[in-house]
């Protein structure tokens, strides 16, 4: 069994065992009587081969966007209990007509997106379908064991190129979104977390497609540019090339430097070796070889040291000229709204006028206040004269109050002792409020504590208190 077929068997749920017998058989004629299942067979084997070409395990290649149909396809996907799939044609011209896939020259050579063709008219299997109805066409009979071809995978370039662009929005400066080919195709491979780079036909889909379908980059042979920020499609240049040269060059010195490290390494170890078994002419060579590749070493480290320099110089550069650009963009802005505004003069007019606006505004109000006063049916005199007869009133009734209350405790201080009362009494007048304390007065000057009648009462109840105390004694 090929690692093909035992990667479908493994994670493709459509290729349960229990349905290889309908996947491999000829389910065309299953279109009229079960579409559904006919369905359900196309659907299963488009995304079988798409994952599997995302795994890189079709064969013919290592490619993961491009499907190539044929011979090797088909002996990869035979099994020894039910052979090779019949139906592998149907579902490739399934997924053409429904945009899954396009034949590899359409892809490269259209000159719109492949968004904008879907929508242009109506998919060729709809028009096909209702040609056969009226019998304008008739269903030819087709080999259906040797589907050939190229096939792009839209689904895998959709999900690569989205990849792709999150992982190259890290670049944010000119200079750094300047990229050689080869450090772009090397790039990608490391943000696909392939151990090997991308196919020369993947790299041409992905190119065409982040160009033409997405506009995120324009390119040539030799350098990509990616799309910066308020970019709506990037344009090479000529210093574009000069600049993807010069990273070329630094790139090749630190391979360079990396080779000369280890040679004198190895050098090094010889010349060691040799001293150690006393081989003198062995040493000798050796260490004059490590001296000239010491030498090397040291100009091209210096060369790349200047070529650094440049490039820091060139990215210095180019953030300047961004900083204008965006200087200028913001005058511009400025000059529009201010010729908006119309100058000093015309916002001093604006304010005058407001100033004025606004001080009719409060003389308004004044003369409004003024007539509201002038219109008014209150006698404020009338009320005032009212106010005080009312508080008056509520003097008087306060008065009588406390005359009234102290009169009561004055009637109960009767019935203690003279000295006792005596002390109440004086107490209640020092609480008395001063508006009553001089009618308080006059009516306790009325009464007459050592009076004959009230030192009897208060004899004759001494007495009576005194009883049950002498019957608790005597008991």
């Amino acid at each position: 069994m090929s690692e093909l077929l035992d990667f479908l068997l493994l994670h493709e749920d459509n290729f349960r065992r229990v349905r290889l017998p309908s996947l491999y058989s000829d389910f065309r004629s299953q279109r009229a009587i079960n579409p559904d299942g006919y369905k359900s067979n196309l659907s299963a084997w488009k995304s079988g081969l798409t994952h599997a070409a995302r795994a890189g395990l079709i064969p013919g290649g290592k490619d993961i966007l491009l499907l190539r149909t044929g011979e090797s396809l088909l002996q990869a996907l035979e099994t020894r209990e039910l052979g090779r799939p019949l139906a592998l044609t149907p579902v490739i011209v399934a997924a053409v007509e429904e945009g899954h896939m396009i034949p590899l020259p359409d892809f490269l050579n259209s000159p719109t997106s492949i968004y904008e063709r879907k929508g242009a008219g109506p998919p060729w299997s709809l028009v096909s379908w209702a040609l056969r109805q009226i019998g304008l066409i008739r269903v030819q009979s087709i080999k259906l064991d040797r589907p050939k071809g190229s096939y792009v995978l839209v689904e895998n370039v959709e999900e690569v190129a989205t990849e792709v662009i999150r992982a190259m929005n890290l670049r944010l400066s000119r200079i750094d979104r300047v990229v050689p080919m080869k450090m772009f195709a090397a790039e990608v491979a490391k943000t696909l977390d392939r151990s090997s780079a991308l196919t020369d036909d993947d790299l041409r889909i992905l190119l065409v497609y982040l160009s033409r379908d997405k506009s995120y980059l324009a390119y040539n042979a030799q350098v990509v540019k990616l799309r910066g920020r308020g970019e709506r499609s990037p344009e090479l240049t000529i210093e574009d090339t000069n600049i993807a040269s010069l990273k070329s060059l630094v790139a090749d010195l630190n391979v360079q430097l990396e080779t000369l490290t280890l040679k004198m390494a190895e050098l090094d170890h010889k010349v060691r070796s040799a001293v150690a078994n006393k081989n003198r002419a062995m040493a000798l060579a050796s260490l004059r070889s490590k001296k000239l590749y010491e030498s090397i070493s040291l100009r091209r480290s210096e060369t790349l040291s200047q070529l650094e320099g440049i490039c820091i110089k060139i990215e210095e550069a180019s953030d300047q000229v961004e900083v204008m650009d965006v200087m200028k963009a913001s005058s511009n802005v400025l000059k529009r709204l201010n010729a908006e505004i119309g100058g000093v003069e015309t916002v001093e007019e604006v304010l005058d006028e407001l100033r004025n606006e606004m001080n009719q505004v409060s003389e308004i109000g004044a003369i409004v206040s003024e007539a509201a006063q002038a219109t008014s049916m209150v006698d404020d005199d009338s009320v005032d004269e009212e106010l005080e007869a009312l508080e008056r009133q509520d003097q008087a009734r306060s008065e009588e109050e406390a005359v009234i209350e102290t009169k009561k405790r004055l009637e109960l201080l009767d019935m203690v002792p003279s000295g006792l009362a005596m002390m109440l009494k004086e107490s209640v007048v020092e609480k008395l409020q001063p508006e009553a304390l001089d009618e308080s007065t006059h009516a306790v000057g009325r009464l007459s504590i050592d009076s004959d009648e009230t030192r009897a009462i208060s004899r004759k109840r001494s007495q009576e208190l005194a009883k049950p105390m002498e019957a608790q004694q005597t008991s």
